[in-house]
């Protein structure tokens, strides 16, 4: 096995989030870890709010795609060997984003300007004013569903530290 290229660490409720995965999802997202921190696996990059964060696909069967992780590759500590890390922020379902919300307040980056001394109401109209734009950018951005092929996993070159060795594809 080759020497690791990356330190790793996680978010601690992300270490909880791959014990509630399911075996098949989980033994997956921990090779794709392992290769990531390898340098021999990448990610796809994420905007908006997640700006910064990487997304690994993950699924098994006929369940292909149903899972996510996302990780951000950032400054390793000073006192670790590796000058970058990969750092996982959150794993589990794609459904409802459910993932990439997990993700976001994790980060801190949930877009609400919510402040502490906020009237509960005025707080509560706060949020349905974000999740009515939620709403709509979703509706803005449905996609009639694609088929997929069975030609395996997919692989992307957005990640940093990613030395290609051979084609690969963009995912999805």
């Amino acid at each position: 096995m080759s020497r690791a290229k990356f330190a790793f660490a996680a978010h601690p409720d992300a270490i909880a989030d791959l014990r509630q995965l399911p075996e098949p999802i989980r033994d997956q997202a921990l090779l794709h870890l392992q290769d990531m921190v390898h340098g021999e696996r990448v990610a796809s990059r994420l905007d908006g709010r997640l700006e910064g964060c990487h997304k690994v696909v993950l699924g098994a069967g006929g369940d292909w795609a149903t899972h996510r992780l996302v990780v951000q590759f950032r400054e390793a500590p000073p006192t670790s060997k590796h000058s970058r890390e990969v750092y996982l922020v959150a794993a589990g379902p794609r459904l409802d984003y459910a993932v990439y919300r997990s993700a976001q307040n994790r980060l801190g980056r949930t877009g609400l300007t919510v402040n502490p001394g906020m009237a509960p109401a005025q707080e509560a109209s706060v949020r349905a004013a974000q999740e009515a734009r939620v709403r709509a950018a979703r509706a803005r951005s449905a996609r009639p569903p694609q088929t997929r092929g069975s030609a395996g996993t997919a692989y992307t070159t957005a990640s940093p530290g990613f030395a290609p060795t051979t084609t690969a594809r963009k995912a999805r």
